[in-house]
């Protein structure tokens, strides 16, 4: 019985890559049609600069370059619905060559056949884990770049947009390289306490002074507005420091908090420390991980007595019914366990979908013929 298990298994996990290679190349075809320009451009300013000896080898390395770091990412985001989907293929190959009647009438239970598919959906989802807490953290700052970033040398320069610091005022920059502290096109814009814009500051390059918590600005700009009898009057003056509590480093912070996912959950809950995050989207991050494990494997209980069944039947009509339960059920838990809710707290949330497909999930897993 144990070759039977390693049999299914293997035809399991055969159909999950094929499925999810042909799902990542789709994807990735996408882009490179919708992007395409900007991957040629990128080509044409490695080969200029001598990086590559032709455009379209570099191309296709800016290709590969883009969004080879990508497939770890796209693991995390589509193992449910390939798992699904896989299950979905390999009994569907086994009911048409008749190969679960021949089971059946050997004495091995179709029960049987869903654990062999279960244990290896759970192998999946520990490397999930495993790609979550130790790959995706390590390529993070590839995985923010934009398209503009293609092929570029300095992976950690970013825009930086409009955010507010301390002092309720808004700070943009075109480029912040954070290693170096030095900012590109920084823009301020400093309210009132109406959250009206009194005084633009613009300056074409600015550096951080971490000793003095500021920005100094080269050829910096201020233009403030004042309302007259005659009207809004502005003048201009030259500025050269802007002290704010947005250094470097606070911004790199807040840019990571906007993308937490692609964070290790050590990460995380240094984040929430060192950018003194005290709100429950970080920790709903943390527990949603925990719940997507148990509805993709609930899911896909739910989902496999539509095709373990004794005689061999229309394919259509099995097909429709996994993807009516299935795809709902995972975009519905993966909306539950996301959206704050005032008063509980993101444990609950992120939990609560497994706890309703629970007993869902075992009354389905009863009803496959035995």
């Amino acid at each position: 019985m144990l070759l039977i298990d390693r049999t299914i298994a293997l035809r399991f996990l055969g159909n999950f890559v094929t499925l999810f290679c042909l799902l990542y190349v789709f994807a990735v075809s996408i882009d490179v049609v919708l992007q395409f320009d900007s991957f040629v451009g990128a080509a044409r300013s490695a080969v200029d600069s001598g990086r590559f000896g032709s455009v379209p080898l570099a191309t296709v390395a800016a290709i590969f370059d883009f969004h080879g770091p990508r497939v770890f990412q796209f693991f995390g985001f589509m193992i449910g619905l390939v798992s699904i989907g896989a299950a979905g293929f390999t009994l569907a190959q086994m009911q048409r060559s008749r190969e679960l009647v021949a089971l059946l009438a050997s004495g091995f239970p179709l029960p049987r056949v869903a654990i062999s598919i279960m244990v290896s959906a759970a192998l999946l989802n520990v490397f999930q884990v495993l790609n979550q807490e130790f790959v995706i953290p390590g390529l993070a700052k590839m995985l923010l770049r934009e398209h503009g970033q293609i092929l570029s040398e300095n992976r950690s320069i970013f825009e930086v947009p409009m955010t507010r610091d301390v002092n309720d005022n808004l700070l943009y920059a075109s480029q912040l390289d954070p290693d170096a502290g030095e900012a590109t096109e920084l823009l301020v814009l400093i309210r009132d306490p109406n959250g009206t814009a009194v005084t633009r500051i613009f300056a074409p390059s600015a550096t951080w002074e971490e000793a003095e918590d500021r920005w100094n600005l080269d050829d910096g700009i201020a233009i403030r507005r004042t309302e007259m009898d005659e009207g809004v009057v502005e003048r201009s003056e030259s500025v050269d420091v802007y002290p704010t509590d947005l250094s470097p480093r606070a911004l790199s912070v807040r840019r990571y908090r906007d993308h937490a996912q692609m964070l290790s959950t050590n990460q995380i809950r240094g984040l929430r420390a060192e950018g003194g995050d005290s709100s429950s989207a970080l920790g709903r991050v943390v527990w949603s991980r925990i719940g997507s494990i148990g509805v993709n494997l609930l899911v896909l209980v739910i989902v496999l007595p539509a095709f373990l069944r004794r005689m061999p039947g229309p394919l259509l009509p099995q097909s429709v019914q996994c993807a009516a339960f299935g795809i709902p059920l995972l975009l519905t838990s993966a909306v539950v366990m996301m959206v704050p809710v005032a008063g509980i707290s993101p444990a609950v949330m992120a939990l609560l979908p497994t706890a309703v497909l629970l007993p869902l999930a075992c009354w389905r897993y009863a009803s496959v013929p035995t």
